[in-house]
């Protein structure tokens, strides 16, 4: 079995077009390196520990009552919340022996030292680049997406059959509390009716249909808490296929008119709605559209999400210092292997279920 590494099957080494890996070009994927922008990130957070929240007083101020008042008794109004945090792991191993006849013998050492590759041009200009990239799509998969009841659509889940449901039960990620959260207030859903239709083809027919986008997106708003809405710091996250149908809806409605979207972070784009800040992310469609489907797999588990929130109200909690453990790379001599090793821990927090409201 291979190694861990770069596939370089379709590229050739004995043609003389690449003699030094940095020339490689990267193609283009959803890059969330600015994750601090999405979420509320707080390092040095441990399991099990508590989190309280203030909000604000009750109501204040009646009428004076000259000397000697009647003093109230108002409090602040607090919270108490505790992390669920679980520690992952990248372990990873390569062997010189599959790099040998592709291009990246070019950056391979040579004699009794070919095994390792470590502080090689591979290493650094080429591995270790994308799989920081992968890091920071796992922790983006698990803050919107664990789940650890998920599982396989051949027993009872959502995930497609060909996926490995760990990728996806270490925590309970934004999605899976909220789905649990409008079963005990299903005032803070929203209905998107188009996420019921029974196949792909429908699912985006009924979006498609005369101001189905903008009817959910201002029933989202018009339903949220009067708090929410007089919050500072608003946001609408949506998918990209909400985007695109807003986008569509509004194009063909309105004569040709357009929200102005501005690019964010690779992909990653913003708007301003009818007041409120909303940004779509496309990543969020990679894993719906690669991992999640309905009704045996004829129809996306609901492609039209929308949460309607505070990006400080989303808690993502890690053990280490920042968003992107430590990497440890080395070379084992007796086994003539050289291993990746990256660990730390995650777990998600709505701060408060009165500011949110999702729709979906």
């Amino acid at each position: 079995m291979a190694s861990t590494g770069l596939n370089f099957a379709n590229l050739t080494p004995d043609d003389g077009a690449i003699k030094d890996l940095k020339r490689l070009i990267f193609l283009a994927v959803t890059d969330p390196q600015s994750l601090g922008k999405i979420f509320n990130f707080l390092p040095r957070q441990k399991h099990g520990e508590k989190v309280g929240f203030v909000g604000e007083f009750g109501m204040v101020g009646k009428a004076s009552q000259g000397c000697n008042p009647s003093f109230g008794t108002s409090i602040l109004a607090t919270s108490e919340q505790e992390w669920d945090i679980r520690e992952w792991e990248v372990a990873e191993k390569i062997c010189y022996k599959d790099l040998e006849g592709t291009i990246a013998q070019v950056a391979m050492r040579t004699k009794t030292n070919i095994g390792d590759i470590t502080g090689t041009e591979y290493t650094d200009h080429i591995l270790m680049p994308r799989l920081e990239l992968a890091i920071r799509k796992m922790l983006m998969r698990y803050a919107w997406f664990g789940d650890k009841a998920a599982d396989t659509v051949t027993t009872e889940g959502n995930l497609l059959a060909s996926v490995d449901p760990a990728y996806f039960t270490l925590i309970d990620g934004f999605w899976k509390r909220l789905f649990m959260l409008v079963t005990s207030a299903p005032e803070r859903r929203t209905i998107c009716e188009a996420n019921a239709a029974a196949t792909f083809a429908e699912q985006k027919a009924a979006m498609r249909g005369n101001y189905a986008a903008v009817d959910f997106l201002d029933a989202l708003i018009s339903d949220a808490s009067t708090v929410l809405r007089q919050a500072n710091g608003q946001l609408i996250y949506i998918t990209q296929a909400l985007k695109d149908a807003l986008d569509a809806d509004l194009k063909r409605n309105n004569k040709g008119s357009e929200l102005q979207w501005t690019a964010l972070f690779d992909g990653i784009t913003q708007t301003n709605y009818n007041g409120v800040e909303m940004i779509a992310i496309p990543f969020l469609d990679e894993i719906i559209k690669g991992s999640e489907t309905v009704t045996g797999g004829k129809a996306w588990n609901k492609p039209y999400r929308a949460l309607y929130t505070l990006k400080d109200n989303l808690l993502v909690g890690m053990e280490g210092e920042s968003e992107l453990a430590d990497i440890q790379v080395w070379f084992n001599k007796d086994e003539q292997m050289n291993k990746i090793l990256a660990k730390d821990k995650i777990g998600t927090l709505i701060a408060d279920n009165n500011l949110v409201q999702v729709g979906f």
